[in-house]
């Protein structure tokens, strides 16, 4: 069963694992995660980081749980409460890629954003080129809304277009 939950000081090792076995693939959208889990003790400090902009409403950074196993990760990030909106991200563990799993998480992740949130929008930016977290975005009901042209820059410094997605409460 996939569960997500807030991220806690008992995924501190899972953390720091999941995030280096995944580093290669995670080094273009994910590089201040990766900083956040370099070491077992680093990983220690940005849990305790991340509770702390839980308990002020400012990033919900949780766990993708497949039968009790961290595989993954999801954020809600870049809360805007005066427009009542977030952008959410999502990876999981590369073994686990392709069974429907960020799907699953990403659709939990929605209903605390609207239900226990009380946002009124949600939006994503993926490239055009990675096709599965496209199809994620899709299938749990996001529209394109446009292509956000040079509006990131990966790790080798090249600007690269984003789609961008949006999800409102009432879809």
């Amino acid at each position: 069963m996939i569960t997500i939950r807030p991220i806690s000081m008992e995924d501190r090792e899972h953390f720091h694992q999941l995030v280096q076995s995944n580093k290669e693939r995670l080094l273009d959208f994910f590089p201040i995660t990766i900083e956040k889990a370099a070491t077992p003790e680093v990983a220690e400090e940005s849990i305790q980081m991340y509770s702390l902009l839980a308990s002020k409403k400012e990033l919900y950074v949780m766990t993708i749980n497949n039968q009790g196993n961290l595989i993954g990760l999801i954020f809600l990030k870049n809360i805007d409460t005066k427009t009542s909106k977030c952008e959410i991200a999502y990876f999981i563990d590369k073994n686990e890629e392709g069974k429907g799993i960020a799907s699953m998480a990403v659709q939990q992740a929605l209903d605390k954003a609207f239900n226990e949130l009380g946002l009124n929008k949600v939006y994503c930016r993926v490239s055009p080129d990675n096709t599965a977290s496209n199809k994620v975005a899709i299938k749990n009901g996001f529209k394109l809304e446009g292509v956000l042209k040079q509006e990131f820059r990966i790790d080798n410094g090249t600007l690269i277009d984003l789609n961008y997605y949006g999800r409102f409460r009432n879809n």
